[in-house]
């Protein structure tokens, strides 16, 4: 191993990867507009219901309970207002009693998930028969189990961070990956190798090369939508591994692919799996536990515990083990494939 050969051999992989403009472009565009997108998300979740109602009749015993429970609804004078208040989601629904108060109608706005149309109508009816009197006199007593998140529900702008932090490193590792194809391909592997450079050389020179390419853009993305917390250097830290194990994931595309449509071909395939996990951060209950047995979910998952529940190295070290682990693994297949290639 001779550190200036690696130093020389690793300016030159930048230089050309840089010099890839499909590459760079992703990069630069990827970078901008995912900040862009982390800006313009709101900031907040808003975990308030409004009420709108509509009765002919005044509704003596709703307004009691409602008053009680601390709920302050909307009353309008007519269907028409209401309609349009629940289009313009001026409120969460609307409840509109018959005139003898003994039918409703529930109005929803159509993007609602049915989830919670199920918890407005179930709203609506409890209401409904608190007003006809049929209420059961049952004394309940609510547990919560596990951390109470009432009042603390994650935005989606900060749900996304892990996630496109996750994309901007695959693609680097994309671009990594056509680097050490063309290579091969291009016989210029051959050629550094009929000089004192070492397979070793070209190993370890490719690696930092991948390091500074996935670990830099990412590092400056957290730092734009972040900040500099006091969980900053827990951050920097799985980032670090989290490119590792990226980079053994490049090394494997690249070494069994023959040109730029075989790194597109089978680096589509390899990112399609490795998002799954994703959907899980973004969307919790997507997807059953048969996501944590993709890498990935250790990566994006122990991002997302760092950002947005103040974990602590403990909590995530067996997120780091298994990235580490997974990542040694897939270095070594790689190495061997790309040894095997260039003989």
């Amino acid at each position: 191993m001779n550190l200036g050969i690696i130093k020389v051999l690793t300016k030159k992989d930048i230089n050309l990867f840089f010099k890839n403009r499909f590459f760079t472009l992703i990069t630069l565009l990827g970078l901008v507009s995912y900040i862009v997108i982390i800006f313009a998300l709101p900031k907040s979740v808003n975990e308030n219901i409004k009420l709108a109602i509509y009765s002919e009749k005044p509704l003596t015993r709703i307004n009691y309970f409602l008053k009680k429970e601390n709920v302050d609804p909307l009353y309008f004078d007519s269907i028409d207002d209401l309609k349009k208040a629940v289009l313009n989601k001026e409120v969460s629904f609307g409840i509109l009693f018959s005139e003898d108060v003994k039918k409703i109608v529930v109005f929803i706005p159509k993007d609602v998930e049915e989830e919670m149309r199920e918890a407005y109508r179930y709203i609506a009816e409890e209401l409904l028969y608190v007003e006809l009197g049929y209420t059961l006199n049952i004394e309940s007593k609510e547990v919560v189990l596990g951390e109470d998140m009432v009042g603390k529900q994650i935005p989606l702008s900060k749900r996304i961070i892990p996630v496109f932090t996750f994309l901007l490193i695959m693609a680097e590792t994309l671009g990594l990956a056509n680097l050490i194809s063309e290579e091969i391909e291009g016989k210029t592997i051959f050629a550094l190798l009929s000089t004192p450079v070492t397979v070793s050389d070209i190993f370890i020179s490719k690696t930092l090369m991948g390091l500074i390419t996935t670990f830099i853009p990412s590092l400056v993305f957290i730092i734009a939508t972040l900040g500099i917390g006091k969980n900053f250097p827990l951050i920097v830290f799985i980032l670090f591994v989290g490119c590792l194990f990226t980079i053994s994931i490049g090394f494997l595309i690249g070494s069994i692919s023959k040109d730029f449509m075989g790194v597109v071909g089978f680096g589509g395939l390899m990112f399609v799996i490795l998002l799954f996990p994703s959907f899980n951060v973004m969307n919790p209950g997507t997807f059953t536990g048969w996501v944590k047995s993709i890498p990935s979910h250790f990566l994006v998952d122990g991002l997302h515990r760092i950002i947005n529940f103040d974990v602590t190295f403990r909590d995530i070290s067996g997120h780091i083990l298994v990235l580490l682990t997974t990542g040694g693994i897939l270095y070594l297949l790689g190495g061997s494939l790309l040894k095997r290639r260039i003989g």
